[in-house]
């Protein structure tokens, strides 16, 4: 599991820590910096996948700008060239960084380079070299040198395993669209779930018999829900359950309704149990990032629902092995958590006074079941931070 992540120089964050568990919520105000925290993080996640373009960019979630507005400028500050990412692993004292330079600052379109690729071994040194000396061939005594500093920096564990790799190279931020959910839009091709939605249907119809149970368990969240059906052939299509237009081979029986008329598309369906089986879809499946980010999980959602959900979500992070990041400016959301469980935490995301995105955890000291209010009474009231005080 990631335990720390520093960030530095990205848009608004000039220089950034923070201690995660396991299922950690983000609230600000519009604008505090909780989305940069999240494309910082699938940033380094394109460069370890190998995908630091526009297109890997993109399909993890990242909003494109050019490079003079993704590196961190401030009044008073001197620009820097340079972004800095380290993670560090609760299992391992190694650490994974990158440090990220663009070729033309001025060009959206412009290529990413991840320095720390090249620097850590004793190709990189030579390549380095080559470039900044002019020199075509080296002595015995430097290659002997390079050889001892790579050793170095070996000891000192900057190197990491494929796993805590494979961790960071899946992180992807979903942020949910309903036309995407129905089968209507298919912008995003990551397998199995796409960033908007798409692919809910085959994963969902894919889950293995244990992920299943664990789903059917979440039905109480629809009370109008018998059981969810996949028409692999799309015979229903032609029988006029839905136009055609979308591709979602899911379905839904109403128990309320005559059971010879009470078959709903992912077309007819309503937008929220689309969102719901989403979630759940994500930290139940073994085929799903270990590690993700979730932007507005409230969408769509009643607030007695985004209580319960969050709850939910909240154990099966730790029965699957998932860990997540979630913004939110819902605060029913915040009633599903429990702050005596470490493993769950509560962050505001602010800026200073010089502009600068800062992260602030929110901890109790004793537990609140006896208290008077409510988490959520106390974000609105403006006594946990995370809402703008210009107004």
């Amino acid at each position: 599991m990631i335990q720390n992540i520093k960030i530095g120089n990205f848009k608004s964050i000039y220089n950034m820590e923070i201690e995660l568990g396991r299922f950690n919520v983000f609230i600000g105000a519009n604008g505090s910096g909780k989305s940069n925290i999240l494309e910082a993080l699938a940033m380094i996640g394109a460069s370890k996948d190998k995908a630091l373009d526009l297109d890997g960019l993109i399909s993890r979630g990242v909003r494109i700008a050019k490079p003079t507005l993704t590196l961190s400028s401030f009044l008073g500050k001197p620009t820097k060239k340079n972004i800095s990412i380290e993670i560090k692993f609760s299992d391992s004292e190694s650490v994974v960084s990158s440090s990220f330079q663009s070729s033309d600052d001025r060009d959206i379109y412009a290529k990413w380079k991840d320095q720390s690729d090249e620097y850590f071994n004793t190709k990189g040194f030579l390549n380095f070299f080559k470039e900044t000396s002019g020199k075509k061939e080296f002595s015995n005594e430097l290659l002997e040198e390079l050889e001892n500093l790579e050793s170095y920096y070996s000891k000192k564990n900057i190197t990491f395993s494929n796993k805590h790799l494979k961790i960071i190279a899946d992180f992807l931020i979903y942020n949910l669209s309903t036309q995407a959910l129905r089968g209507l839009k298919t912008d995003s091709h990551k397998i199995p779930l796409g960033i908007n939605g798409e692919g809910l249907d085959l994963l969902l119809n894919n889950l293995n018999r244990n992920e299943r149970l664990q789903l059917d368990k979440c039905k109480i969240f629809f009370d109008w829900l018998e059981d969810l059906k996949f028409d692999k052939d799309d015979s229903l299509k032609y029988q006029g359950y839905k136009l055609g237009k979308s591709g979602s081979i899911l379905y839904f029986s109403d128990k309320f309704m005559l059971k010879k008329n009470n078959i709903l598309s992912a077309e007819n369906a309503n937008e929220g149990i689309l969102h719901v089986l989403f979630y759940l879809a994500l930290f139940i499946s073994n085929k799903t990032p270990n590690f993700f980010a979730i932007d507005n999980i409230e969408t769509a959602l009643n607030p007695k629902l985004c209580r319960a959900l969050v709850k939910e979500l909240a154990n099966l992070s730790e029965t699957n092995n998932k860990q997540a990041i979630i913004t939110t400016h819902n605060p029913a959301i915040l009633d599903g958590l429990n702050l005596n469980d470490d493993s769950q935490r509560l962050f505001e995301v602010y800026r200073t006074d010089e502009g600068m995105t800062r992260v602030r955890r929110i901890k109790f000291k004793k537990d609140l079941s006896d208290k008077p209010m409510k988490l959520s009474e106390m974000w609105t009231k403006g006594l946990l931070g995370g809402i703008p005080n210009n107004f």
